[in-house]
């Protein structure tokens, strides 16, 4: 167990976050009060920090922490802020020696609890707590760190209160956006969330506004306000999903509290691909012909210049999904032929079968994660909770879709041309696993072992209902496996809870691909309710 160094000790009774606010934005109500709060007047004031990508696969912040500048995932799903500081050396508010333990489906992180003065856009928090990296395990994302936007359920506030009490977490241990909102009354306590596409249709760039809205989705007040189901997470009741205009029928929730007939989404910034119920997923790519179903990659490979049309339903209202967010273009290769190998290009479907353990990651049956939030403006709002003055209130979201059903069609045959223009020739998927399985015929698979692929849409000789991927099938469990290992430098796994993408070759850039695993969130603070008190935000 860790123990703060002598001079931090000592303000430890007395210390609360002072935080100074560059300018407020949003109701345009003032904020200054007794806990240090002021504005500082910059006429250059953006209300948009903003949020990019330059793969669609990771979104990513530019904050200042301790004096060092990092590119860190921007994460609706987790809490906690870490880094990895390279060695670099940061300005320390305060320092302790506690260790701390981030923990992740796949991957982990190990630190130490250290406080530095966190710049985010025009916000400065003094103190902010955050995890040290000094070990970075099986993480694959190409960035310096995660900020977490969800709620004070998670390991700096679990780890500090088993260490020197919850008292002393719900200061020390709050999340950067708690600090914000935690000490102001008068502070707007919302973020809002935009993603962008690194496409024609986009340029990559999003929007993330805190405390305000966006001049363009002001709107967004005037949308159903979706009430958050649990209490740690942002976990949201999803009525129906469509595909070509039909409507996908649910199973039961998992999840307790959910209303009939609906299934709970946790909305996840940090989830590239979102994970759905089997049946879901057989729905959508069922309906587009020449349709492959792996089970060694727990995935979809699709027709590139092949789509349907998908929309969810929530608070009744429909968020159409755009063609370009369901399919992946990547580039593979073939088995080589006299040492020379072929590359080619495959399309992999963006939502995947669910594979998360329910006993470790219960309150949710499907995360929308990026392949739905770029077709939605979305204002996450925690509510009027205010553990000061005990006021509850109900963390809730507010969405307008982004998407126009009546040009996204067009818009993807437009752009998914131009981009499979600049790459290698695109490949049938069903003939590209049949090409592997014929090259590795010597070591077939054996007739006990499972199914590996199954071909749907129109290749399917007994799939009348589009719902399984139950027709034409064959073995190819060995020839999976020597694709696997021939693109290992183009990283087609998806391992457990591990979601595997590639960066798409951009037109004008050298065609290549990589693997960026983003990880989901271990349940975190096992025993909260008990242990550590109620969410600082919210309470059902």
């Amino acid at each position: 167990m860790g123990l703060f160094r002598s001079y931090f000790a000592l303000r430890l009774l007395t210390l609360l976050p002072s935080f100074y606010f560059t300018a407020a934005y949003g109701r345009g109500k003032p904020f200054a009060d007794s806990y240090g709060i002021r504005v500082n007047t910059h006429t250059h004031y953006d209300p948009n920090i903003g949020v990019a990508t330059s793969d669609d696969t990771t979104y990513t912040v530019d904050i200042t922490l301790g004096g060092q500048n990092f590119t860190v995932l921007l994460d609706t799903g987790s809490t906690d802020l870490w880094v990895n500081s390279r060695g670099l050396e940061l300005t320390l508010a305060n320092t302790t020696d506690l260790a701390m333990t981030e923990l992740y489906g796949r991957g982990e992180v190990h630190g130490t609890l250290q406080f530095a003065e966190l710049r985010v856009g025009d916000y400065v928090v003094p103190s902010q707590a955050f995890v040290n990296a000094t070990q970075v395990l099986d993480f694959g994302v190409a960035v310096d760190g995660i900020m977490g936007m969800a709620f004070d359920v998670s390991f700096i506030f679990a780890g500090i209160s088993t260490a020197w009490g919850r008292e002393s977490a719900s200061t020390l241990g709050r999340s950067f956006i708690t600090n914000l909102f935690a000490e102001n009354l008068s502070l707007p306590n919302n973020f809002d969330v935009s993603l962008g596409r690194e496409d024609a249709v986009e340029d990559g760039s999003g929007t993330f506004v805190i405390s305000g809205h966006a001049p363009s989705f002001v709107d967004v007040t005037e949308a159903p306000k979706l009430p958050r189901i649990g209490t740690d997470r942002w976990t949201f009741a999803v009525d129906e999903m469509r595909v070509n205009g039909e409507s996908v029928p649910f199973n039961k929730s998992s999840v307790a509290a959910s209303p009939d007939g609906k299934l709970v989404a946790l909305l996840d910034t940090g989830f590239s691909f979102p994970p759905l119920p089997r049946a879901a997923v057989d729905a959508i790519y069922n309906t587009i012909p020449g349709s492959v179903f792996s089970v060694a990659n727990n995935g979809y490979y699709v027709p590139c210049n092949s789509t349907t049309m998908v929309s969810f339903f929530l608070g009744g209202q429909e968020f159409p999904v755009h063609p370009l967010d369901l399919t992946f273009p990547f580039v593979g290769t073939l088995p080589s032929k006299g040492g020379v190998e072929t590359s080619v290009t495959l399309c992999l479907g963006t939502y995947q079968p669910i594979t998360l353990d329910p006993t470790a990651f219960a309150g949710f049956d499907l995360a929308l994660g990026d392949a739905f939030l770029r077709n939605v403006y979305a204002s996450f709002d925690y509510g009027d909770f205010n553990p000061w003055t005990e006021t509850q209130g109900t963390p809730f979201v507010q969405m307008v879709p982004t998407t126009d059903s009546r040009t996204a069609v067009a818009e993807f045959f437009d752009e998914r041309g131009a981009t499979l223009a600049g790459l290698p020739p695109t490949i049938d998927p069903a003939e590209y696993f049949r090409l592997w399985a014929a090259a590795s015929s010597a070591s077939a698979s054996s007739d006990s072992e499972s199914e590996d692929i199954a071909v749907s849409g129109a290749l399917s000789a007994d799939d009348d209902n589009g719902s399984s991927p139950s027709g034409w099938n064959k073995t190819f469990r060995t020839a999976v496996l020597a694709l696997l290992g021939a693109n290992l430098a183009v990283g087609l796994a998806l391992l457990g809870v591990t979601v595997t993408m590639c960066v798409r070759a951009r037109k004008g850039r050298s065609v290549g691909s990589r693997y960026v695993p983003v990880r989901f969130k271990e349940a975190e603070a096992t025993g909260r309710d008990a242990e550590y008190g109620a969410p600082r935000y919210g309470s059902d």
